[in-house]
């Protein structure tokens, strides 16, 4: 089960990402934020990019894709030193196939943008062998423009296959200028280690109450004459009463479907820590599905 832990260190933001498995624990620190307006260059590309943390699914749970979203956010004023940004290149690992990428949506200024997929798109996945031209990285590169001093752009895009998160580069283009060398927290080539699952089972017996309340509908009456009518003198009827009464009686038999099933919720989840030591203390634990024991 992978776990997140953010850190201050100096005054950048970064986050500890923490996998484990019975196999063994391995941690990577990465950058949640980074700031290219405070770098020089022919022009300055003010632009902040940020790991959005509560639209992103870093450790996915069993059938859930690993989902990554970036905030790119302009800082610039309306000055000729200031460019627009023309394009940003997350450096993925580029030897995820393509395939395993979906779900890529790209929204500025709060407004959804056509995605094209692929190579020569507006969205591609640019290999070490055929780096995107503009800023010479690797990885995956989304080709939209956004104001200096008022864009702002919500990437995100889900793999099918987890991976390690790791820190990743990221390279910013435009005006003429290519700036490298931030990295951010992303996917790196390496899978995610497979977690111990653990099922659990209860036995129970559900019970419902159920209430059967009769009604009857009266519907229109009929009224037939019997024989011909008799008028009689005067302006009092011959009566024993304002109604007539009579009873109608039908057995039934009622039907009621029932359906039963059951709900499992996890509770808050908590930790009991154990042993810790350099020396491999899992080699008597069994490999979980899809890892490779160390014995």
């Amino acid at each position: 089960m992978a776990g997140v832990l953010l850190a201050e260190i100096g005054k950048e933001e970064s986050v500890l990402i923490v996998s484990c498995s019975c196999k063994q624990a391995r941690a990577s620190a990465c950058n949640l934020e980074v700031d290219y307006s405070a770098v020089p260059g022919e022009q300055i590309l003010p632009f902040q990019v940020s790991l959005n943390l509560s639209d992103s699914v870093l450790a996915p749970s069993a059938g859930q894709n690993q989902r990554f979203c970036y905030d790119v956010v302009a800082v610039g004023k309306d000055s000729a030193a200031y460019a627009d940004l023309s394009r940003v290149v997350f450096g993925i690992c580029d030897r995820i196939p393509v395939n395993e990428i979906v779900n890529v949506a790209v929204a500025i200024n709060a407004a959804a943008q056509e995605v094209v997929f692929g190579e020569g798109g507006n969205v591609e996945l640019c290999g070490a062998g055929r780096p995107d031209p503009a800023t010479g990285c690797s990885g995956l590169k989304f080709d939209f423009t956004l104001d200096k001093v008022y864009g702002s752009m919500h990437i995100c895009f889900e793999l099918t296959v987890p991976r390690e998160v790791a820190a990743i580069d990221v390279c910013l283009f435009g005006g003429n200028t290519a700036l490298e060398g931030l990295t951010i927290c992303g996917p790196v080539c390496e899978m995610q280690e497979s977690s111990c699952p653990v099922v659990g089972y209860q036995r129970s017996t559900v019970c419902v109450p159920v209430s059967v309340t009769p009604f009857a509908h009266v519907g229109t009456p009929v009224v037939n004459c019997c024989g011909a009518p008799v008028v009689t003198a005067g302006d009092v009827c011959p009566r024993n009463g304002g109604s007539c009464h009579f009873t109608i009686s039908q057995e039934l038999c009622v039907a009621v479907p029932v359906e039963f099933g059951a709900q499992a919720v996890a509770g808050t989840p908590s930790v009991q820590c154990g042993e810790a030591s350099n020396e491999n203390i899992c080699a008597n634990c069994t490999p979980a599905d899809g890892a490779v024991s160390d014995h």
